[in-house]
């Protein structure tokens, strides 16, 4: 089983909250990140790559594309410390992010869009931060698929 198809299953896990009533569609599949729909949502998601540390759980990443502007989203392979800075690396640039328990996300309109901009020019991603335990850890993502599973995504849930 593609590793796209159980990061999208792992997203499914957490928005269990969320009335289920079909499995969410696979749009394509593009170089490890997989473009998908689930009614009016659709999202481009992947999982980071192989660590030989430990982790409390898979991590992954996902661009929401709808409803509203695309935003990113990171399932962390660890609990983050209470306070943790959250580092972003895309390329050789640098963003601040957001987050708490096992989530980070951009702060903002503008930080969303200016690290989705790079996740289309770069090849590779990595987030960092101190775990609940004051350990270090990061996940690191491939992107040479992100720019066209977000672009699937995007077109298969326009209006």
């Amino acid at each position: 089983m593609g590793r796209w198809f159980l990061a999208a299953l792992a997203l499914i896990g957490q928005l269990q909250a969320v009335p289920v009533q079909a499995a969410p569609e696979a749009v394509s599949v593009h170089s490890g990140w997989g473009a998908f729909r689930d009614g009016d949502r659709c999202y481009a998601i992947a999982q980071a790559e192989p660590s030989p540390y430990a982790r409390e759980r898979q991590p992954f990443a996902s661009v929401v594309v709808s409803p509203g502007e695309p935003r990113l989203t990171l399932r962390l392979s660890r609990t983050l410390a209470r306070d943790a800075v959250i580092t972003l690396d895309v390329g050789n640039r640098r963003f601040r992010l957001a987050g708490g328990g096992d989530s980070a996300w951009a702060r903002d309109a503008a930080d969303h869009a200016a690290v989705l901009a790079a996740m289309r020019s770069r090849d590779t991603m990595t987030v960092g931060a101190r775990d609940a335990n004051g350990r270090f850890f990061r996940d690191a993502y491939k992107l040479a698929g992100a720019p066209t599973a977000m672009d699937a995504a995007i077109i298969a849930c326009r209006p």
